[in-house]
């Protein structure tokens, strides 16, 4: 077996990727998680001011939301109350705690059962 310049470059790229994933997950799960709606426009709008944060769109499903929570540090959401109290026992399982919620005004949806809120780790 002859090994060249090249398959070597090859071999230490693939290393380093298979490295640099791990990491790169590592890093993501460190970001804030946001979880919205968006067939609801305020939480749409909520969703938009949270720039550079990692975010869960309920309306793609509640089993890919299940399974994009991952283990997040902190979650702030803009989400109607079953949606809430469903994602609050499961973050707490994770060991999250509710830091806070409020009913949340929603004008253009007219929905009066909105809550605003937040989760940290403990």
């Amino acid at each position: 077996m002859q090994v060249s310049r090249r398959t070597m470059l090859k071999g230490g790229a693939l290393a380093t990727s298979a490295i640099a994933m791990p990491a790169g997950a590592m890093e993501m799960q460190a970001l804030p998680l946001v979880i919205f709606d968006s067939r609801i426009p305020e939480s749409v709008a909520f969703a938009a001011t949270q720039a550079g944060m990692r975010t869960i769109d309920l309306a793609q499903g509640t089993e890919a939301a299940w399974r994009a929570l991952g283990s997040p540090s902190r979650v702030n959401g803009l989400t109607r109350w079953s949606d809430w109290t469903a994602l609050r026992g499961a973050l707490e399982e994770q060991g999250l705690r509710a830091l806070d919620e409020a009913r949340a005004p929603a004008p253009l949806s007219g929905r009066d059962h909105l809550f605003r809120w937040s989760m940290v780790s403990r």
